[in-house]
């Protein structure tokens, strides 16, 4: 059975609408496509009709892709006119971009395109513009992809690889953790990660080798910054970043790169900068927790082996020697199947490192140990000490390290981490040449980190000494001092520890006081830190009662640790002068002690008691009368601090009482000091001294407001015994004492509340009557 013929279809379709475009912005060119019913079609098909109706279209590959470009920069003129976009019109955006960047179109200067268009700009303007926590549309990716095809455009993104990248960063590492990404974003999640990947190997391997340094450098240090972190998941991915980014410059075929000229052995100088940098931080990561330690150990083995193959042949000699001591001691066990400690890891990569590398791992573990770090201090110890031990190959430079020293000294406080940088700083200071010495002793005006190094050294004579041998070689005092400013005193202090002439010394002296009244805190912290030491000497603590005037003052100062140096500097003076010397001292500056046994400090409260109790016992007999009127103006106080919470405090506080007793020889006032009977010691105190009751309620008002509970206690019981003994019995008198209980009512301490109430009403009561005398006299019974 013969059939019709049907209308033969179109032989092919072809659409000249560019991949991005959408219905409404397709191309009016005819769009041919095959009919849905082909058989159908064939019997209806009239040869005259199509003779008529057929359509050729034939258009060449070149100009598909030069319809795309015309679109594609019509396209991206259109947005950057636009002020509000949306995500539909960004995304068109993003592929214009991409379209024009594989076009490989001659008739268009790519890079003037997009200098004048400020391409990079606008695109890193739409990933800071995304959520920086939250992962919400497809632009993110589309942005990083857009850079990965930019980066074949030779100037595309130069000099803004590192501003760029701390954008991307910024958008994809504060991401939420892979396990809390929710399982309808998880598609989203992946494919946002890859094409960050994507966009780092593209990166390296479309960079000219003109620029490949810079490039390298910018890409690195923008991926360092976030490993100091305090989220774990942004370290982490940082990390999958470095060790993408080593992967692919490894990977990437420099014999074929377009001008490398440059042979495969110079690769790490020429481009690779911040290697030593890079290791430093690695090497802390290696023994972190899991998440961090996979990617920074697989990126260290793979960096060993690099480094090893580039630099074997190329080794000077004493990074030779290094290498073949370390195979000779088998001291590392750094290796692909070996979990290695950091301390490895240095001494594995240290002799193919050149000495500027070297230094910045030292200086890496160095920030490591400050306070605010997030690496483990211990580790970054380790580290150091493998620095230390081979100082000679290590610290290359000691004056860069001196500065780092000085720039963290004071944000470092673990107690390892300055017990490592105490070791490195003297054996620095042992190693330095004398005019390096010189020149740190002459800074000024004095920081605070340089006075902080040279208290480290001051705790130190035999290193101390060690230096000033060498400074002082062939020089004099007087020419040791020229160009010394008159506020460092470091260098004479340094001198008069060495001094072995007593006249000198004594001359020196004279110019401490200056140094003593110096505004700064920490310049009198070192000056007592030298004089510490020196008056541990006894031929040199007796020449220091000229100075102890400004020594005392110093104990009016709001640091606690300046207040501790000046009491083991009297302390020291008071143990080497002779007795009759020390009771001179005793009768003119025991008494500025008595300030120091209210210091919120516990260590001071204590040494000042001790030395209270020191110079009590030193008193001579011709100079007991003078000093009896300091030591019972001591008694209220010491009573009080016999009740610190502090047993040390209370310890030092009943012995002062007891040699206060023997001095004034109540014996009655020994014995109960001895027994500690705080309550009866105040009634003994009180019926012994009836003249100074008044004096002694003004002494034990300011404990009602002390931090600890039992002394405000004390301090109302001893209050409620003195109104007893005032021979002011005014009713204002006694209205000002209840004034100052008032506030106990409310006190944190059930007991103080309960005995202010008690003492509170019965001078109420005794204000009101007019046998004021026998009401008081229920005090005693309240307190007894």
């Amino acid at each position: 059975m013969s059939l019709q013929r049907a209308h033969r279809s179109r032989r092919f379709c072809l659409s000249v609408s560019p991949p991005f475009a959408n219905s409404d912005s397709r191309s009016n060119e005819t769009e041919v496509r095959p009919p849905r019913r082909p058989r159908v079609a064939w019997q209806a098909w009239n040869p005259e009709e199509e003779e008529e109706n057929q359509v050729e279209i034939i258009r060449p590959r070149t100009t598909i892709w030069e319809l795309w470009r015309k679109a594609a920069i019509l396209c991206i003129g259109e947005f950057l006119k636009r002020q509000d976009k949306d995500e539909r019109q960004k995304i068109k955006f993003l592929s214009s971009i991409c379209i024009l960047c594989k076009c490989k179109d001659t008739s268009l200067d790519l890079n003037t395109f997009c200098r004048e268009n400020q391409l990079a700009e606008n695109v890193q303007a739409l990933i800071d513009e995304e959520a920086m926590h939250a992962l919400c549309s497809v632009i993110k990716q589309k942005v990083m992809l857009t850079f990965a095809d930019m980066s074949t455009v030779e100037t595309a993104l130069e000099g803004k690889t590192e501003s760029i990248l701390n954008s991307c960063f910024n958008s994809v590492f504060f991401l939420p953790p892979e396990l809390d990404v929710p399982e309808e974003e998880q598609t989203l999640y992946t494919k946002t990660m890859i094409a960050m990947n994507v966009m780092l190997r593209a990166l390296v391997h479309n960079c000219p080798s003109s620029r490949m340094r810079e490039e390298m450098c910018s890409i690195f240090q923008a991926l360092l910054h976030f490993f100091h972190s305090q989220h774990m998941h942004v370290r982490t991915r940082a990390l999958y970043g470095v060790l993408r980014m080593i992967t692919d410059f490894i990977e990437k075929d420099w014999y074929c790169a377009a001008n490398c000229g440059f042979i495969y052995e110079s690769l790490i100088e020429v481009y690779f900068p911040i290697l030593g940098q890079l290791l430093g931080h690695l090497c802390l990561f290696s023994c972190g927790q899991h998440a961090t330690r996979v990617p920074a150990t697989d990126a260290l083995y793979r960096l060993y082996a690099f480094v090893k193959r580039d630099r074997r042949t190329a080794l000077t000699e004493e990074m030779e020697k290094y290498v073949h001591l370390r195979e000779k001691l088998q001291d590392t066990n750094f290796a692909c199947d070996n979990l290695c400690s950091p301390s490895d890891c240095a001494k594995a990569f240290g002799g193919y490192l050149r000495p500027a590398e070297r230094m910045d791992v030292v200086l890496t573990a160095l920030e490591a140990m400050v306070d605010s770090s997030i690496y483990d201090k211990e580790v970054a110890c380790s580290v150091m000490a493998v620095a230390m031990e081979d100082h000679a190959f290590w610290l290359s430079d000691k004056t860069q390290i001196v500065t780092s020293i000085r720039k963290n000294l004071r944000s470092i406080t673990a107690k390892a981490a300055r017990q490592c940088l105490d070791s490195l700083l003297l054996l620095l200071t042992s190693q330095m040449p004398a005019e390096e010495v010189r020149d740190l002793l002459k800074s000024s005006p004095p920081s605070d980190s340089a006075l902080d190094m040279w208290e480290v050294m001051l705790c130190m004579p035999r290193t101390l000494e060690k230096v000033l041998k060498e400074l002082t070689k062939g020089s004099q005092l007087s020419r040791l001092l020229e160009g010394v400013t008159e506020d460092t005193c470091i260098l004479f202090l340094a001198l008069i520890a060495k001094s072995e002439d007593n006249e000198d010394f004594l001359g020196d002296l004279r110019h401490l006081k200056t140094y003593l009244k110096h505004p700064s805190v920490e310049m009198r912290t070192v000056v007592l830190r030298g004089l510490v030491i020196l008056s541990e000497t006894r031929e040199k603590a007796r020449k220091m009662e000229v100075v102890l005037p400004e020594i005392m003052a110093t104990l009016q100062a709001a640091s606690a640790d300046v207040k501790m140096k000046a009491l083991f500097v009297i302390q020291n003076i008071m143990g080497h002068v002779k007795r009759k010397e020390a009771s001179s001292i005793a009768v003119q500056h025991a008494e500025e002690l008595l300030p120091l046994f209210v210091d919120e400090s516990s260590a001071v409260r204590v040494s000042s008691i001790r030395l209270y109790r020191d110079m009590v016992q030193a008193v001579v007999w011709c100079h007991r009368r003078r000093m009896k009127g300091t030591v019972r103006r001591g008694l209220v106080p010491l009573l009080f601090r016999m009740s610190d919470e502090n047993q040390d405090v209370a310890q030092a506080a009943g012995r002062a009482v007891v040699q206060t007793a023997n001095l004034l020889s109540w014996n009655d006032l020994r014995e109960l000091a001895e027994k500690q009977e705080t309550w009866r010691i105040a009634e003994c105190l009180l019926q012994r001294d009836q003249s100074r009751a008044e004096e002694y309620l003004q002494q034990s008002q300011p404990y009602l407001q002390d931090p600890q509970g039992a002394l405000r206690e004390e301090a109302v019981r001893f209050i409620g015994l003195a109104a007893r003994y005032s021979r002011d019995q005014s009713e204002e008198k006694l209205e000002d004492i209840i004034r100052a209980l008032m506030p106990l009512a409310s006190d944190a301490e059930s007991s103080v509340q309960c005995l202010a109430a008690q003492t509170t009403l019965i001078l109420r009561t005794a204000s009101r009557t007019a046998t004021s005398r026998r009401s008081l006299r229920a005090l005693c019974c309240l307190f007894s």
